[in-house]
């Protein structure tokens, strides 16, 4: 199919429609060179507000493309921003512009439930509002939007805890949120925060601690106090930002006994420590998940070690409790937020 502006639109309502209903987009947009196409077509829209159904279908395909997140993340974001879409061209908006407004993300934010009529919960609230950010954040890098409608919505917390378990779609605003810059070493530290190291880990993590400079899948954890040495595999999007930071360390002429974020004399101590948290914290704050008072930097290794539990066919929590360097099931348990009666 010779793909256009003029068919962006027809694909982006097929895809919406399947999307509002939970149907799967891959053969939609995968197919080469469907998905690329899609995106060049972004280019010839110039800076013209984008309709519904073309924003729509430009922000599934650099989902896909990207390969940020997983598929089923991606999926349940896109029905997200589908049942968005309805909502907002139910209030009239027919394009991604500034009629797309604070009043019309909180209304659909907010709305019921539609198979209870009940006000929904924190954390669905929480969960459209990050579906949201993730399609303005993706069209505003595409030059497509400007602002963020969302950013003064605020929300109940997702839990009463001092740190809780960030979740998948949290995940997701902080990694489009990681790039600052090129020279920025903010994705790095969030790679790591990913891989299970503690913000007093992540100073003394060597270049040389990963299991391949070329083609990186896992790093070696120092360990600390209260903490265990041990060996934690990277997520695919962690392996991509590693691949390309190493890269440019060792061409900058790098040590491969450097540390791998840390720029100091001497990573140990409290204020390589804090170094670590005020990037993390700068992340969280493009996020905006700055004011989230249960969302903390460790809530990122919390999120891991769920990812490690999930994995495990078998011990699960142990395997979590081993990739988090902690000894007491009890805490794994809590910071995964698993409950021992599900076993």
């Amino acid at each position: 199919m010779d793909f256009s502006v003029q068919n962006l639109a027809e694909l982006g309502k097929v895809a919406c429609h399947r999307a509002y209903h939970g149907e799967d987009l891959t053969d939609l947009l995968l197919p080469p060179p469907r998905l690329r196409e899609v995106l060049l077509v972004a280019v010839e829209l110039g800076t013209r507000p984008v309709t519904l159904d073309e924003g729509f279908a430009l922000v599934v395909a650099n989902w896909h493309a990207s390969g940020d997140f997983s598929r089923q993340t991606q999926d349940r974001l896109g029905e997200i921003v589908a049942h968005a879409v309805a909502r907002a061209r139910h209030l009239g908006v027919t394009h991604f512009d500034a009629t797309f407004d604070e009043q019309v993300c909180a209304k659909f934010i907010r709305s019921p439930v539609s198979s209870t009529l009940k006000t929904p919960s924190a954390s669905t609230m929480h969960l459209r509002r990050s579906a949201l950010r993730a399609c303005f954040h993706t069209l505003r890098r595409m030059d497509h939007f400007s602002g963020d409608p969302t950013l003064d919505i605020v929300l109940p917390p997702r839990s009463q805890l001092a740190a809780r378990m960030a979740t998948d779609d949290e995940m997701v605003l902080l990694r489009m949120n990681a790039v600052a810059s090129r020279e920025s070493r903010q994705p790095m530290t969030l790679v790591l925060a990913e891989a299970m190291a503690t913000s007093s880990e992540c100073p003394r993590v060597r270049i040389e601690d990963l299991d391949d400079l070329e083609n990186p899948t896992a790093v070696a954890l120092p360990g600390g106090k209260g903490v265990r040495p041990r060996t934690n595999p990277l997520t695919p999007w962690g392996i991509r930002m590693t691949r390309a930071w190493v890269k440019a360390r060792l061409d900058a002429g790098a040590a491969p006994s450097a540390p791998l974020v840390y720029f100091g004399d001497k990573p140990e101590g409290a204020s390589p420590q804090v170094s670590v948290c005020r990037a993390l914290d700068s992340i969280f704050r493009r996020a905006g998940l700055g004011k989230e008072r249960d969302l903390k930097p460790r809530s990122i290794g919390f999120w891991a070690g769920r990812q490690a539990f999930e994995a495990a066919t078998e011990y699960r929590l142990e395997a979590a409790a081993n990739a988090m360097g902690i000894k007491s099931l009890d805490k794994a348990a809590r910071r995964i937020d698993h409950s021992w009666e599900s076993l």
